[in-house]
C-alpha cells in the first residue's frame, strides 16, 4: 500500500494543499513550525482516524474554521482506493471509495501506518499504559478479532468498576463480570504472547542492522497470568485474592489492563539502565519491527519517521537510512536536507510545499 496523493483542506495550518507522493523514501524538510509534522499526521490519520498528537479532533481544524478535510488516493499494486475524511466540531465522517463507513476497523484493515515521533524516545520509561497502547495498536492492525476482544474487555472493565463504586455492591453481578473478563483475558494473553514472540524473531536482526552491532535485544512480556494450560484457574484465583482490595479501593486492581513489557539489551533493562541513545535506537527498532511481520507486498505498512535523524550521529543515520531505503513507502521529516540516494525531496516553507525534481 502506498499513498499516491493527499489533499488537505483547513487541516492544521494548511488551507488547501494537494501533493503527490512516490513509492520509496519521501523526504520532507524545512524549518520548525512550517507543517512537516502536520502533513505526516494527516497521513497517519488515514489509518486509524486518530492523531498521534492529540485525542481531540477539533484541534486538527484550522483556527477560525469549522470544518476540515483529508482526501487521499492509495494504491496496492493494481488496486486503487480513495479515502475521504470530513472533520467538524460535531464529529467526523469517513468515506472509503465514496461509501461511508461506520467502523474504524474498516479503515484500519485497508491502511496500515507505523510511526516514530520524538516523544517516543521515552516509551520504555513512560507508564505501562503507553506500551500497552503500542501493543494493542500493533496487534489490532493484523487481527480484527484481537481489537474486538480488547474492546469487549474494556467495556466489561468499565462496568465492573462502576459496580465496585456502588454503595451496595452487587456481588453476584461482580462475579459474573469477573468470569467474563477471565475468559477474554486468556484470549488476549495468547494474542499478546504470540505477537511478542513474533516481534522478537525480527527485532534482533533489525536492531543489529540499524546499529551495526552484535548486541542482543529482546522484548520481555510481563503478563497478568503466564500459564496457558491453567490460565483460567489462575486468573480466577488472582481476581479472588484481590476482591477485598477491589471493594476497598472501588476499582479493579488486577487484570490484563495492568500488563507491561520491557526491552533488554545484553540482559540489561534498557528503559532502566540504558542511555538516551540506547533507548532511542531500541525504540526505533521496536517501532519498525511490525513492518517485518507483514509479508504480502501490497499489505506492507507506510512508515512515518518524524524528526528521527536530529538525535542520531552520522554513523547511525547511515545505517538507519540504508534500512529504510528498502521499505515500500517512507515519510521522513527533518529541519535540514540530507543527501540520500533514490530519495524524493519536498521543501516545506511558509505553509507551502515544493516537490523537487527527482
Amino acid at each position: 500500500m502506498i499513498i499516491e496523493n493527499i489533499n488537505l483542506v483547513n487541516f492544521r495550518n494548511y488551507s488547501n494543499l494537494k501533493i503527490e507522493f512516490e513509492k520509496g523514501l519521501n523526504f520532507l524538510y524545512g524549518p520548525n513550525a512550517t507543517g512537516k509534522t502536520s502533513l505526516v499526521e494527516a497521513v497517519y490519520y488515514l489509518s486509524l482516524a486518530r492523531s498521534f498528537r492529540t485525542s481531540i479532533d477539533a484541534h486538527l481544524i484550522k483556527h477560525k474554521c469549522t470544518r476540515a478535510q483529508i482526501n487521499a488516493k492509495l494504491s496496492a499494486q493494481e488496486i486503487k482506493r480513495t479515502i475521504d475524511i470530513e472533520l467538524s466540531t460535531e464529529g467526523k465522517k469517513i468515506f472509503l471509495n465514496q461509501k461511508q463507513i461506520k467502523k474504524i476497523s474498516e479503515l484500519s484493515n485497508i491502511v496500515n501506518v507505523i510511526y516514530f515521533i520524538p516523544k517516543d524516545v521515552d516509551l520504555l520509561k513512560d507508564s505501562p499504559k503507553q506500551r500497552r497502547l503500542f501493543l494493542n495498536l500493533s496487534i489490532s492492525k493484523v487481527s480484527k478479532s484481537y481489537l474486538e476482544k480488547v474492546t469487549s474487555y474494556e467495556k466489561l472493565l468499565k462496568e465492573r468498576n462502576n459496580v465496585l463504586k456502588d454503595v451496595n455492591v452487587n456481588i453476584d453481578l461482580l462475579d459474573v463480570l469477573t468470569e467474563q473478563m477471565v475468559y477474554l483475558s486468556k484470549d488476549i494473553y495468547l494474542y499478546r504472547k504470540k505477537y511478542i514472540n513474533e516481534l522478537n524473531e525480527v527485532l534482533l536482526d533489525l536492531y543489529q542492522k540499524i546499529t551495526n552491532s552484535t548486541d542482543k535485544v529482546k522484548i520481555i512480556y510481563t503478563p497478568f497470568v503466564d500459564n496457558e494450560e491453567k490460565y483460567l484457574e489462575l486468573a480466577r484465583l488472582e481476581f479472588s485474592n484481590s476482591k477485598d482490595l477491589d471493594l476497598k479501593r472501588k476499582q479493579t486492581t488486577k487484570g490484563i489492563q495492568k500488563e507491561d513489557f520491557y526491552l533488554i539489551k545484553n540482559q540489561r533493562n534498557i528503559g532502566t539502565y540504558g542511555s538516551q541513545g540506547e533507548n532511542r535506537l531500541a525504540i526505533i527498532a521496536l517501532k519498525l519491527s511490525p513492518y517485518e511481520l507483514i509479508h504480502k507486498e501490497e499489505d506492507k505498512p507506510i512508515v512515518i519517521l518524524d524528526d528521527i535523524l536530529s538525535e542520531l550521529d552520522d554513523k547511525h543515520q547511515k545505517f538507519l537510512i540504508e534500512y529504510i531505503s528498502n521499505l515500500n513507502q517512507v515519510f521522513l521529516t527533518s529541519t535540514k536536507k540530507n543527501e540520500i540516494e533514490n530519495c524524493v525531496y519536498y521543501k516545506i516553507e511558509n505553509e507551502s510545499i515544493v516537490k523537487e525534481n527527482m
